[in-house]
């Protein structure tokens, strides 16, 4: 102690005297080390909160302020908050879409029957489901087959070995020979647009509305549900049957003569979107039904859960031709078309 208290006084005295004093010590490691981490733990709390305070915004970096963080309330808050989906048809308006757009956001088949559809949004929505059945109801492809044929007797032998016998057995039967067989279209005579019509309710007799009978397919739980239009042409059947006899008659042909109408196009369908309906509908659960005798019990089953719409709803189209200018039209080419030669009948 005694001699620190001298070097000090040295010094002070050298000072005072003028005389050049010894040069400073250099800092230490560690009290290099030490100022070092303070000045990087200050630049860097200085950083964070100049980074927290604004935030970059436009195109061009404009530092505007960041708001606040919102100050935490007591109550705990949930990891993820419960979330449900939007239903992807409840924004759809089937009445505000073109006609090509309806038809390309559904799912649907045109064969030849005609159309179906088990498409989610006509299963979950009544307006959709009215003018997809709107839509879909254009005429009816309709044709006319006139066959004319007669019966024959058919005589056959046959030889055949018995107890070292040969004997011969002759059998006759009866047999149909087709002498002619055309067809004629009568679609183009068929009004292009059909109108919709509900059936009777049965309880009071009265017409049903076909918007109640769409929302009641809608809101139906039922997995194997399905809706049916059927289409009609409306004419004079027995009459065409008629005309054309006498016409085919005329040309000398004296056996028999048979008029059909075929239909093709006449139906449309939608059918229930769940999973039960389209596992049924495939040909495998057909195929497993068919081989195990199980369609005897899916089969009835089947029928009593769908017919509760397949008569509701029909379409009805007019023939806008009397089935007396139609023959006459067409009295030619039937004419034409009946080839025969006269055969004995038996």
């Amino acid at each position: 102690m005694h001699t620190t208290d001298t070097k000090g006084a040295a010094g002070s005295s050298a000072a005072a005297g003028g005389a050049p004093s010894a040069p400073p010590l250099p800092p230490s490691y560690d009290d290099v080390i030490s100022g070092l981490q303070d000045e990087a733990g200050e630049g860097s709390t200085s950083t964070s909160n100049r980074r927290e305070n604004v935030e970059q915004a436009g195109p061009f970096g404009n530092r505007v302020p960041k708001p606040s963080a919102p100050q935490q309330s007591g109550e705990s808050q949930p990891l993820i908050s419960s979330y449900l989906p939007p239903d992807p048809y409840a924004a759809r308006d089937a009445d505000a879409l073109s006609s090509r757009d309806f038809f390309g956001s559904l799912e649907y088949k045109r064969t030849s029957k005609g159309y179906s559809s088990s498409d989610r949004w006509l299963n979950s929505d009544a307006r959709a489901l009215l003018r997809f059945l709107n839509e879909c109801n254009e005429r009816p492809r309709v044709t006319i087959e006139v066959v004319g044929s007669h019966d024959e007797n058919r005589v056959t032998d046959s030889v055949r070995t018995e107890n070292g016998q040969v004997r011969r057995d002759t059998q006759t039967r009866r047999e149909t020979v087709v002498d002619f067989k055309f067809t004629m279209e009568l679609t183009p005579f068929i009004h292009e647009k059909g109108s919709l019509y509900a059936a009777r309710s049965p309880v009071t007799n009265q017409p049903m509305d076909i918007r109640d009978i769409v929302q009641s397919y809608v809101d139906s739980d039922n997995a194997l549900k399905e809706i049916r239009v059927a289409k009609k042409a409306i004419w004079d059947y027995d009459a065409v049957r008629r005309e054309i006899a006498r016409v085919v008659r005329e040309a000398g042909y004296p056996h028999n003569v048979l008029v059909t109408f075929p239909m093709a196009q006449d139906c449309i369908k939608v059918k229930s979107n769940a999973m039960v309906s389209r596992v049924w509908r495939h040909p495998i659960t057909s195929f497993l039904c068919c081989i195990s005798c199980a369609c005897l019990v899916g089969w009835p089953i089947e029928r009593a859960a769908t017919s509760k719409w397949r008569n509701m709803i029909a379409s009805d189209f007019v023939v806008m031709l009397s089935p007396q200018d139609y023959v006459n039209r067409h009295a030619d080419f039937i004419r034409s078309q009946i080839t025969w030669s006269p055969t004995s009948l038996d």
